[in-house]
């Protein structure tokens, strides 16, 4: 049996045989954007709003292949939501930027072939396949978020993330089961900084992510204003989401759900 199906089948009795269980819950599905320890935690937040139980599948690094694995051994629940393909597009930045040791640490942490080539096509193909392995009658999808956030004229990760969108809507459009939500559209912000990918611009960044993560521990500090210090207020760190973010991202999923 499919492991998709197999997954179903094995949903349905958990539900007992009927998908609208009055307990019925929601499987988020994604990478460090969902799970939510380098940036804002939202899946409690949508836990609170819907009154439905959320269940975190999110991991750091993950792409959108290592995504699709735990969703074909994930249990089957009526609805979902997907934000994957942040660390996809990082990938592929890191290619262009030369820097081979990051794009040979996410090979090696999402399982991919050692010639495995990043692009928009590659994407594109592997997220309508993960789509097709959500476990889930309704799939709320979105967009994804910026890398940074100077102007498109001035980052080249935001005309990536363009298209990477574009991919995702048109995946969304061939899922009968699936909606479009768009987030990344909705974070509108004045900052600056783009997304430096070369192993210079990484390392700091990561470096970063990492000593925020840390003191949003302390009192008096929060991503919103970690982020604020460096101008920014959509990723605090130019990949991860601020409290300010995550709201707007549980206003649309609620929505759409």
């Amino acid at each position: 049996m499919k492991p998709r199906m197999r997954a179903l089948w094995l949903g349905l009795l958990a539900a007992g045989g009927t998908s609208g269980a009055r307990g019925w819950t929601v499987g988020c599905f994604g990478d460090s954007h969902t799970e939510g320890i380098f940036g804002a935690e939202w899946v409690p937040q949508l836990q609170r709003r819907l009154r439905r139980e959320c269940r975190n599948f999110g991991r750091n690094a993950w792409t959108c292949a290592s995504v699709q694995r735990c969703a074909e051994q994930a249990l089957w629940s009526p609805k979902a939501t997907l934000l994957a393909g942040s660390n996809d597009a990082m990938m592929e930045l890191a290619a262009a930027a030369g820097n081979q040791g990051m794009v040979a640490v996410y090979r090696s942490l999402n399982q991919l072939p050692a010639d495995y080539v990043p692009s928009r096509r590659s994407f594109a193909k592997a997220f309508r396949s993960l789509l097709a392995a959500v476990p889930a009658d309704r799939v709320a999808v979105l967009s994804l978020p910026p890398l940074g956030e100077a102007p498109k004229a001035a980052n080249s990760a935001a005309e990536l993330l363009e298209g990477y969108n574009q991919e995702i809507r048109s995946a969304v459009e061939a899922d009968a089961r699936a909606c479009y939500v768009p987030f990344g559209e909705a974070l509108q912000s004045g900052g600056h900084g783009g997304f430096d990918a070369s192993s210079f611009g990484f390392a700091q960044t990561i470096a970063q992510m990492y000593a925020h993560t840390a003191l949003q521990q302390l009192p008096f500090f929060s991503f919103d204003s970690l982020g604020k210090l460096y101008g920014r207020q959509v990723v605090h760190d130019k990949i991860h989401l601020t409290e300010r973010s995550a709201r707007t991202l549980v206003d649309l999923v609620a929505e759409a759900l």
